[in-house]
């Protein structure tokens, strides 16, 4: 049986508490219960268990167990955890006539939280409307960034910080947002796709003064179906004169426009005139071989022959392959995470990290983009489902792929792969106790950047040796400058992507982590930290392969 289906099971008897009654006397049932003064708590943290008993005949006598080694006497007792797990605590209470009451608890011990180190160095931060989950950042070739919330405005601030315009993106559906990541072409010209609402979706070409140059609304779908598009969260794919893209919502799609004018080129359709189920849920890549690829959530991966599609003449278009839309491997958690391209072998590969109905936990993957043939694949047992975890390529060809975590386990974090067939090769890892739901970023030494949902930046070397960890709360409150604007910034959390400039400055964004107020604002901070140069000379640096986002083989 693998570890992680143990670990499962593990867990499912922790929250099986249980209370059981002493017999009745002349004092009445002997019942116990107790309180815990912190679950859950961390190692490190002294720990006061105090019972309270009912009925029974006095004195009594208290008899704990903390897990399955730690036995302790008396009422209250305490204790410091060293070891993070989650633990069943059962109390015994013995009363004068030696009738005995139960209770039991369990309590999570997660591992004491890494401590700030490292130098990071904020260069300016601005204040967004909104909630951030997947949009990345995107830097232009004159250094003016670009960004978006769910608040539907596009913002571009120049290389210091300054904002240059916002620009709102409309929508005629109640409560669509916009979840794309803007990517941006050779002349400046920005592509962002919009609408996360079923009939909503619609992508926008920007002009670098904020003015529009088209909006595409030209959806397709199945003669059978009624057309409800929606669009999450891809990049679009710009090739030479076309940009790919899709929608999610009624059976979804993929479509190629022509990039300067916005009309619609093609879209896809299987041989019985139905389009790829799922749609586009982590954008578009553009292979040099002539191949586009996009993930479909749960319908799994596909791959299409370019030229295709744009010779198709406003018509439809199969695609070349798909794979993993079926059990066992069907791709069920993948529905955010964006994927890659790397070599594999010499051959291009797209990769990246899902879930799938074996239940091993995630795998990092690399299948074959001329045929769709898996080279390989790597199961993180011990690591929980991922739902939008995403992968970054190293100098050395390996997969640095982004984790889930278990209450009490140190299995979220990174882990670092070498492609290896059939199975992969496991390299390093840093994990700890918090859920990266990002794509990383590879720096010019091969340092690996990610940020967490907890809201910390880290930065570990490529044997993933920990350089840098900085809480991105106490980075812009620390800052004079900013410390009234994030006064009531409660937690950063970190959905986003690091982007890395060519000049080595780290573009991130976050949110407002507080639950009744994370749909009001969030940020976008430019930084540097010492180690860090630029982007990594590699297959897949970062999210959209480079500061631009254009999902291009490099």
């Amino acid at each position: 049986m693998k570890k992680f289906t143990l670990i499962l099971m593990a867990a499912a008897a922790i929250f099986a508490a249980c209370t059981e009654e002493g017999a009745k006397t002349d004092g009445g049932t002997l019942t116990a219960d107790f309180t815990i003064s912190a679950n859950p708590c961390l190692v490190g943290d002294e720990i006061t268990f105090e019972a309270t008993v009912s009925g029974g005949i006095a004195p009594y006598t208290y008899n704990w167990e903390l897990g399955s080694d730690i036995k302790l006497e008396g009422n209250p007792v305490k204790y410091t955890f060293r070891a993070n797990n989650p633990y069943i605590i059962k109390l015994i209470v013995t009363d004068k006539d030696g009738n005995k009451a139960e209770k039991r608890k369990n309590l999570v011990v997660n591992p004491a939280e890494v401590t700030d180190q490292g130098s990071v160095t904020l260069l300016w931060a601005n204040k967004v409307v909104g909630y951030n989950a997947w949009s990345a950042p995107a830097v232009a070739d004159d250094g003016s960034v670009y960004a978006t919330t769910q608040s539907n405005i596009l913002y571009k601030y120049d290389k210091d910080g300054k904002l240059l315009w916002e620009k709102t993106i409309p929508h005629t559906v109640d409560g669509a947002t916009t979840q794309g990541t803007p990517s941006i072409d050779t002349d400046g010209t920005v592509f962002i796709g919009s609408g996360t609402k079923n009939g909503a979706a619609k992508v926008l070409a920007f002009n670098p003064d904020g003015s529009v140059k088209w909006t595409f609304t030209d959806f397709w779908c199945a003669p059978t179906q009624t057309l409800s598009p929606s669009y999450n969260s891809p990049i679009c794919g710009i090739g030479e004169k076309n940009i790919y893209f899709g929608n999610c919502g009624t059976a979804g799609s993929m479509l190629a426009a022509d990039k300067a004018t916005g009309k619609r080129v093609a879209w896809h359709q299987n041989d019985k005139g139905g389009g790829p189920a799922g749609g586009v849920r982590s954008g578009v890549l553009i292979t040099k071989g002539g191949m586009l690829h996009w993930g479909g959530g749960v319908y799994g991966f596909f791959g299409s022959a370019k030229n295709a599609v744009d010779a198709a003449n406003n018509s439809g278009v199969n695609w070349t392959w798909a794979i993993w839309s079926g059990s066992p491997d069907k791709a069920v958690n993948n529905n955010q995470g964006a994927i890659g391209l790397a070599k594999v072998d010499g051959k291009t590969c797209i990769v990246g990290v899902i879930s799938d109905e074996t239940g091993y936990g995630p795998k990092v993957y690399a299948i074959e983009s001329a045929n769709g043939n898996v080279v390989s694949t790597y199961y993180v047992e011990d690591s929980p489902a991922m739902d939008n975890g995403s992968v970054a390529v190293t100098p050395d060809g390996n997969i640095v792929a982004t984790l889930n975590y278990s209450n009490g386990q140190t299995n979220g974090g990174i882990v670092v792969v070498k492609p290896t067939s059939p199975t992969g090769t496991k390299v390093a890892e840093y994990r700890v106790q918090e859920k990266v739901s990002c794509t990383p970023a590879i720096d010019a030494a091969g340092n690996i950047h990610f940020a967490t949902e907890s809201g910390n930046y880290y930065v570990v070397d490529k044997d993933c040796k920990l350089l840098v960890k900085k809480t991105l709360k106490n980075l812009v409150q620390g800052d004079n400058r900013y410390k009234e604007t994030f006064a009531n910034l409660d937690a950063a959390k970190v959905w986003s992507s690091p982007v890395i400039g060519d000049d080595g400055k780290v573009y991130l964004q976050f949110t407002n982590n507080d639950a009744a107020k994370k749909r009001e604002f969030g940020a976008i901070v430019c930084f540097t930290v010492p180690q860090c140069s630029g982007p990594a000379n590699s297959d897949w640096p970062m999210i959209g392969q480079n500061r631009r986002h254009t999902n291009c083989e490099k």
